[in-house]
């Protein structure tokens, strides 16, 4: 499978692990129901992330070369008689901008070093999740050539009970230990930046705290978008699993949404209210 192919896979998982959750249901199987809504959840594009990866690197390299010719171009201005005021305040100046080229190479590293670590995971677990609809599909086979008799029927039910149980189990531990690689690529990333800004803070440079401020509130509509997308997502994903007590006909509605969600390749109701980025990178809000 290539790279290319993972968004594929992942929404092909889904659609043949629902096609046998909703054969296992009309047999009197309805366990299947749960793969459904975590699969939908899985719905990925790990290349996104091995390009995004790719992308920081070559930045790495570039930050890297420029702070060497620097380096060297300082380093022949600064010729050994140059003792003056001016030019000690020159090599203290350009001393802590080849500084601040080091610190966003090492940055950069550490971003692309976190995504492949992060695109190598989804990948992992959108192969993952078509061996397990695959498995799915076949026990809805089995159980569905099961029915030429009541008596093999009735174990059959319980047989396939059984096997789906364990399975979601190892899908749980599985899907566990993804969400654990996530979130420590996530904090790798937040401690990078908290030992840069603890560096510049103790040279007596606080602008770094403040820039991280204003960089946050620039992302402010992103944010707020983001959290609204991803609370519908997990809503309809707890429609799709039944997972939460809800009314009759929610689940059916969930279903037709999770259907036009991965046919649009966004979510039906947020997804058509992406905030418009500026040029600068920020986000408009509302009242701009």
């Amino acid at each position: 499978m290539t790279l290319d192919g993972g968004a594929r896979l992942a929404k092909l998982s889904l659609e043949v692990g629902a096609g046998a959750a909703l054969t296992l249901s009309a047999l009197g199987v309805p366990l299947g129901w749960p793969f459904v809504g975590r699969m939908y959840i899985h719905q990925y594009d790990p290349k996104a992330f091995f390009d995004a990866a790719g992308t920081w690197l070559k930045i790495a390299d570039d930050v890297g070369e420029a702070r060497r010719r620097i380096g060297e171009l300082v380093g022949g201005v600064s010729v050994k008689g140059w003792r003056s005021e001016d030019g000690r305040a020159f090599q203290h100046r350009m001393d802590r901008y080849l500084g601040d080229l080091a610190s966003i190479h090492i940055r950069a590293r550490v971003t692309a070093a976190v995504l492949y670590v992060v695109a190598a995971a989804l990948l992992a677990m959108v192969m993952f999740q078509w061996l397990v609809a695959t498995a799915m599909a076949a026990v809805a086979a089995w159980v569905l050539l099961a029915t030429v008799t009541p008596i093999s029927l009735v174990g059959a039910r319980v047989l396939a009970h059984n096997v789906l149980a364990d399975m979601y189990a190892v899908y749980q531990m599985v899907e566990s230990g993804v969400d654990t690689v996530l979130h420590v690529a996530a904090g790798a990333l937040g401690v990078t930046i908290a030992g840069d800004i603890l560096v510049e803070a103790v040279d007596g440079d606080f602008s770094t705290i403040g820039d991280l401020a204003a960089g946050t509130l620039a992302q402010g509509p992103l944010l707020v978008w983001g959290s609204a997308n991803r609370f519908e997502r997990d809503l309809t994903a707890q429609g799709l699993g039944g997972e939460m007590p809800l009314r009759a006909g929610f689940a059916q509605a969930a279903g037709a949404k999770a259907v036009n969600d991965v046919a649009s390749g966004s979510q039906t109701v947020t997804g058509r209210h992406v905030p418009e980025q500026d040029e600068d990178g920020s986000y408009a809000v509302p009242w701009e």
